[in-house]
């Protein structure tokens, strides 16, 4: 797997725009508590130095500059004399005693150095006490440890948070890597025809492996429709083949006959058998184009009980003529409306009026029935004859499937795939029962949308 692949996946750069953003966030938040942190170390060390100040005004009213020169030796001989500054000053700026180097050159606040530690600041007061002038002052190192210690631990934790962060999105980017590879190899398997290859599915059930399950699905559904596009190539060069024959032998027939009548007799036969190789082809390419085309434009709502009613005028004299009997008579008065193509549902209709009419036998009753289901409108066509076995039910849809029994009849045996095709088409379902005697087909159509969709291009 290539490095490169894996530092501009997703995952890496996120954790790279993640570390970005942290350190901007960190920055500013650090800065911020530092400058907290420094603030209240100062309050701090303001607050001691104005205690002692206090502490020397209270000495000055007690004993006078003997006094205030008593507590500055006593302080500064049991004080840390690195961290505080003490001085005595008459009100000329002459010095009595402390530690500090230099006059003070100001009252209140400000800064001094002492002679221990020369070139440090210190925060120091100075204070008017009758005839003397005092300087407290105290050590700003503590101030400045804090503020070191602090912007280190910010750095470590910047730096071992970030390079967590990467280290993170590294392993993260590489195994999404990994299984993006392994879906290519697999993909690239199927392009090259091994259409039994399947994605590996984790348990961890992340997007890929949801994806990946998707594409399980999708690769299912496409070595099914290949094996059923060989299959109906298979069955398509067998069934054509016997007719082609035919003609064949018929012109053979024909171009040696001597008699001009039994010459365009022969003739006349191989062109039936022309046109019905012609019809077979045409419903075979009607059939590809209705599972082809996602167009619904031409889809809209329409009454099933309407359609019923029409297709069952149409034939009821019809079946009568054959010895059999239409019953449509318990329609109920309203059902759902069915969204979708009026001409092409009729047409599914009508191939499975025939195929119960060719195949009941004679004194058979034909039953069409509209009912609803799960908010939708269901149609049956229901027959008394010997049905469809019921391990052959799911069979007969494939394409030029025909039942041994239905051998000797004429037909292709694509009657029952153009009507599978015609309700997928519509996202409904049909299903095969038994009628007891003979056979039930339900056709069960979804609820139609309360807003029909646009029709492609709509927009542009």
């Amino acid at each position: 797997m290539r490095r490169a692949s894996v530092l501009s996946g997703v995952a890496f750069r996120t954790a790279l725009l993640f570390m970005l953003v942290f350190a901007v966030v960190l920055g500013i938040t650090g800065y911020a508590i530092l400058r907290s942190t420094q603030g209240l170390l100062e309050a701090q060390i303001r607050a001691s130095i104005t205690e002692d100040v206090e502490l020397m005004r209270d000495a000055n009213i007690a004993g006078g500059q003997r006094e205030l020169l008593h507590f500055i030796r006593d302080t500064l001989a049991t004080r840390a004399d690195r961290e505080f500054a003490f001085a005595l000053y008459t009100t000329e700026g002459r010095p009595i005693a402390g530690n500090i180097v230099g006059g003070p050159h100001f009252r209140g606040w400000g800064h001094v150095q002492i002679a221990q530690s020369p070139g440090q600041h210190f925060t120091a007061y100075a204070a008017e006490l009758e005839d003397s002038v005092v300087v407290v002052g105290r050590s700003r190192d503590f101030v400045h440890s804090i503020s070191s210690a602090i912007v280190n631990v910010l750095i470590v934790a910047g730096l071992v948070i970030g390079v967590s962060a990467l280290a993170i999105g590294y392993a993260l980017s590489h195994r999404v890597s990994a299984k993006l590879a392994v879906i290519d190899r697999t993909l690239e398997e199927v392009s090259r025809g091994n259409s039994e290859i399947r994605l590996p599915v984790g348990r961890s059930n992340d997007q890929i492996d949801h994806v990946s399950g998707q594409i399980n699905a999708h690769l299912d559904r496409l070595s099914e429709f290949m094996a059923s596009m060989r299959n109906t190539i298979v069955a398509i060069a067998h069934d054509l083949k016997s007719p082609l024959n035919r003609v064949n032998i018929l012109l053979q027939d024909a171009a040696s006959e001597r008699d001009p009548q039994k010459g365009m007799e022969r003739l006349e036969q191989a062109q039936q058998e022309m046109d019905t190789l012609r019809g077979v082809l045409d419903t075979v390419l009607r059939i590809s184009r209705i599972e082809t085309s996602d167009d619904s434009s031409g889809f809209a709502p329409f009454s099933p009980l309407e359609l019923v009613r029409d297709l069952a005028q149409t034939f009821e004299p019809v079946l009568e003529a054959e010895g059999q009997t239409l019953r449509w008579d318990d329609l109920p008065e309203t059902a759902p409306a069915i969204f979708g193509d009026r001409k092409m549902l009729q047409q599914a209709l009508v191939n499975l009026i025939e195929n119960a009419s060719r195949y009941a036998g004679a004194n058979t009753a034909i039953e069409l029935t509209v009912g609803e289901r799960n908010g939708g409108a269901t149609i049956a066509i229901a027959d008394n004859g010997p049905g469809i076995p019921a391990e052959r039910r799911e069979e007969v849809f494939q394409p030029f499937t025909r039942l041994d029994a239905e051998r000797s009849r004429p037909g292709a045996g694509l009657g029952l795939a153009l009507v599978k095709a015609v309700i997928v088409r519509h996202h409904a379902q049909v299903e095969l029962g038994d009628n007891q005697p003979g056979l039930r087909v339900v056709l069960s159509f979804p609820a139609p949308p309360t807003r029909p969709p646009k029709p492609p291009y709509a927009d542009v």
